[in-house]
């Protein structure tokens, strides 16, 4: 968390770091939605195929610190702003859906309304179930080859 990736490898491109093992890799441009649906299909059809596991390095920016100890002063409010304003995602998909006329923006507003409603009805129901008894903790982890 704390060392910049110049400095803790010999590579910066992580998704290459299976390539001596015979693992495929990637480096896909995290902050394009369809960039990376089209990777995960890839990846899911080389595995579904047999041909093992792959390793996609979805490149993103983090707009805030790693935790809350973190107030990221290694990055400018201009900086942040800008990624935010030309490469989030979610803004861009947006803007292309309103753009190609797939949705509308009261379309986008009920379906981010919809999604906000799955998300909080999600984590109550995780705060308000029981914790899981401990012997399941390698449950569905390992396979016996």
């Amino acid at each position: 968390m704390g060392t910049s990736v110049q400095r803790a490898s010999a590579t910066e491109d992580l998704s290459q770091l299976g390539a001596g093992r015979g693992i495929y890799g990637v480096q896909v441009d995290g902050m394009d939605v369809e960039a990376v649906k089209e990777a995960g299909e890839m990846a899911a059809a080389k595995c579904r195929a047999g041909e093992g596991p792959v390793i996609l390095e979805m490149v993103t920016y983090r707009y805030r610190g790693h935790s809350m100890s973190d107030p990221a002063n290694y990055r400018s409010k201009e900086e942040v702003a800008k990624v935010r304003d030309e490469q989030d995602p979610i803004t861009n998909l947006q803007n292309q859906l309103l753009k190609q006329k797939v949705l509308s923006e009261a379309e986008l507003k009920k379906l981010d309304k919809e999604i906000r409603d799955l998300v909080v009805a999600a984590a109550d129901f995780a705060q308000k179930s029981p914790e899981p008894d401990p012997s399941e903790l390698y449950t569905d982890v390992l396979v016996d080859a």
